[in-house]
């Protein structure tokens, strides 16, 4: 019995000084029966011109050439021509181990599971490291309807269900979940979403502790995310995950896990305010447009009744509760006190 095909998307767009160590990363790959689809999403630079290189020098090269629409509708466009069992992506910048899909395969073929994710080595010049598991996380674990109402969080958490780079996707799951990559590329989140919306699906989910994922951590990321608008995107994001555990009939047992959710993606929008803005005149008016922003958001959606017993830490119970409160002074002070012990910890580690 032969190899089964499995498919690897790459989104493009403008990577001309990158793309050519992660396509031959993905080209010289152990496991050989393999598609790779490029998404050229639009680049003005000459990646497209480097991926028209590739194809013509590997027949396994699917090359896709569209208008840009952003990361979701790149990733999506590689799904939908994905002919493989398995489905990953990766992403144009990075670069992965050369037995990386023949590892990932075995394991997720193996175990017989919808998913499968790798341990990743973050680095950039000045940086090396292991973003991996715990040792008591078990693989594979079937997700239950009991996970769902208690540990649907930390799932999340446990298995980075906020990144798709690092995982390799059984691709009939997917596609009976009807899930599939839908944010509008001026929000931060596609790959958040999509996992999101998959772990209410309860896939069986196996772990591989290897670095075999390699993801650059690049200086001018943090300048494009301040150009998004991470709390309109986060709350688009639960808006569809509501919409998804009322279409599921999820709703009386997911209620308190997505208020925590909602108020994680909150206090990550809030701590991007506060990185953001200098200014003490500037962070107050903007932590004020944030306020009224979020109970504009929770009038509209008032299934999240947003209660401090229900956050799993104290930081987080704080935040649910000066978000309550909706004082933007509170709110500086909570955060230039986060700064200072996070920075204690950071010089003492």
């Amino acid at each position: 019995m032969g190899e089964v095909l499995v498919s690897i998307i790459v989104p493009i767009f403008n990577v001309e000084k990158y793309l050519r160590g992660c396509l031959d990363s993905i080209i010289h790959q152990t496991y050989s029966n393999i598609e790779i689809i490029l998404v050229n999403d639009g680049s003005t630079d000459t990646s497209y011109e480097i991926c028209m290189e590739y194809e013509k020098s590997d027949k396994r090269v699917i090359l896709i050439d569209k208008k840009n629409g952003g990361l979701s509708s790149a990733r999506q466009a590689g799904i939908d021509k994905a002919q493989g069992e398995f489905f990953c992506t990766v992403d144009s910048d990075d670069y992965i181990e050369k037995d990386f899909v023949e590892k990932m395969h075995k394991q997720i073929s193996t175990e017989k599971s919808d998913i499968c994710v790798c341990a990743t080595r973050e680095y950039s010049k000045n940086l090396s490291r292991i973003r991996g598991f715990n040792q008591n996380v078990n693989s594979p674990v079937h997700v239950s309807l009991e996970d769902l109402k208690n540990n649907y969080n930390i799932l999340l958490g446990r298995y980075y269900m906020s990144d798709s780079w690092n995982k390799i996707y059984r691709r009939d799951f997917v596609k009976n979940s009807k899930v599939v990559f839908s944010l509008c590329k001026q929000y931060n989140g596609t790959d958040l979403l999509f996992n999101h919306l998959l772990l209410l699906h309860l896939p069986k989910i196996s772990v591989l502790n290897e670095p075999l994922y390699n993801y650059q951590i690049l200086e001018n990321s943090r300048v494009r995310r301040k150009n998004k608008q991470l709390q309109k995107g986060f709350m688009i994001i639960i808006s569809r995950i509501i919409n998804e555990v009322e279409k599921l009939n999820y709703s009386k047992i997911m209620n308190n896990q997505l208020c925590c959710l909602y108020v994680n993606l909150l206090r990550v929008a809030a701590q991007d305010v506060f990185n953001s803005r200098s200014n003490s005149k500037e962070l107050k008016s903007e932590f004020n447009e944030f306020l009224t922003e979020n109970r504009r958001f929770l009038l509209e959606n008032q299934r999240l009744n947003l209660s401090t017993k229900q956050m799993g830490t104290f930081s987080l119970k704080l935040f649910c509760h000066l978000i309550k409160s909706k004082s933007s002074r509170k709110l500086i002070q909570y955060f230039r006190l986060r700064q200072m012990v996070l920075g204690s910890i950071n010089k003492n580690t």
